[in-house]
């Protein structure tokens, strides 16, 4: 029985490349190497890649220090560390600092986001998997609001996701993220501010500037979480996505999501993971021993 861990270092010793502010101009286009002031070890591609999606304060201009085996990328909004050794990422994002105009006013105005993103360098069909086994081990250290008490549960929130894209590679073309043609979000939430648990859903990515027009089908976390979220507390998951994955792609596929064709061939080739502050909030999470294991029949 073969096992394929499908994500490249998972203790982030390679670095972050960060994209962009703009993802409708910028697209995939990198920006800036976090090479831990030279100290990162460097392959001849970007492994992980960092999302900065409408911020306003570009980690291309961060500063830098280190602290013992830490490596600290700071802006007025962001906080960001790493240590390589135990793969241990902090991930900060202040949300009173994003929005310094105060809260968005509508659905149509784009977010705030930090995220870790990365291309599958070894993917695999769906057809041929016996499981897909995720663990994470992450805390949500606090979270305020600074919404100025203009909260509106429509418009505001902040949410800590992990998302995978499922992709047809039976059509010509589709390889990495932003090439793929036929595809849909499959998302694992891990906390989100407006719920104690966040119940399954199936909805388009749409309304803002620069989202997909494609399903997102996200699994309710009650699967892997036993309580709601408390703050400052560690929390470990382990759970075999694989039957839900398979779920949502049936959904897809009758609801007109997915085009039918003979050579289709679905795989698992992208992932990212972080924080999407559609709301004023500043907040501080941590996560460690990332993984998405694979198993073949």
């Amino acid at each position: 029985m073969k096992t394929i861990e499908l994500l490249t270092d998972t203790h982030f010793k390679t670095g972050f490349h960060v994209l962009g502010i703009n993802p409708t101009i910028n697209h995939r286009k990198i920006y800036k190497y976090l090479d831990y002031n030279g100290e990162a070890y460097r392959i001849n591609w970007p492994v992980w890649q960092m999302a900065q999606w409408w911020t306003p304060f570009d980690l291309s201009e961060s500063t830098f220090k280190k602290s013992e085996d830490r490596f600290i990328y700071d802006t007025p909004s962001r906080h960001i560390e790493v240590n390589p050794k135990t793969g241990y990422l902090k991930m900060d994002l202040f949300g009173s600092k994003e929005y310094p105009l105060g809260p968005r006013k509508s659905g149509s105005e784009p977010w705030s986001h930090l995220l870790i993103e990365q291309d599958f360098n070894e993917s695999v069909s769906l057809d041929f998997l016996k499981s897909l086994t995720l663990k994470l081990s992450f805390q949500i250290e606090s979270v305020q609001d600074e919404n100025q008490g203009l909260f509106n549960p429509n418009l505001h929130a902040a949410q800590f996701l992990w998302y995978f894209v499922i992709h047809d590679t039976g059509i010509e073309g589709s390889k990495g993220y932003g090439n793929f043609k036929e595809f849909f979000w499959f998302g694992i939430p891990l906390f989100d501010s407006r719920y104690p648990f966040i119940e399954e859903s199936m909805h388009v990515d749409q309304g803002g500037i620069g989202t997909t027009g494609r399903l997102i089908y996200s699994m309710s976390n009650r699967n892997y979480l036993k309580e709601p979220i408390q703050f400052g507390k560690p929390y470990d998951i382990e759970i075999d996505i694989l039957p839900f994955v398979l779920k949502a792609k049936q959904y897809a596929l009758d609801h007109g999501y997915l085009k039918r064709h003979d050579q289709a061939n679905y795989q698992i080739g992208y992932m990212n993971l972080g924080w999407e502050l559609p709301g004023r909030y500043d907040v501080k999470s941590h996560i460690q021993g990332i993984s998405a294991l694979a198993v073949l029949k």
